[in-house]
């Protein structure tokens, strides 16, 4: 069954090479990530609710990591954050079940 972790960063902008380390990723597992702005909720800062606003946010290079490639079981990704001030950006980190079933490589 597929795993989700939400993650809650302060003050990106422009290219963040972001890091989040979790025991259920591994070397060979596939991971999503998706990311939108949020509203911190002072009195519950645990579930600031996410919205759309006015700017570009994606994911790229999304790389899982651990073992034996990598002391740390996690994922390393970019956030790019299109917008002429820092933003608050939550991610929800979803590590899907198993490794790929099958794997193809490409000589050249």
């Amino acid at each position: 069954m597929p795993q989700t972790c939400r993650q809650y960063w302060w003050n990106l902008q422009g290219r963040c090479r972001l890091n989040f380390n979790w025991a259920a990723i591994n070397h060979d597992s596939t991971v999503v990530v998706t990311a939108s702005e949020y509203n911190v909720d002072g009195n519950d800062p645990r579930h600031s609710p996410r919205f759309v606003g006015a700017a570009t946010i994606t994911v790229e290079n999304i790389s899982p990591h651990a073992p034996p490639y990598d002391p740390n079981h996690g994922v390393s990704f970019v956030v790019n954050v299109d917008w002429g001030a820092p933003l608050h950006v939550v991610t929800d980190i979803t590590v899907l079940d198993g490794p790929p079933v099958d794997i193809e490589y490409q000589n050249g």
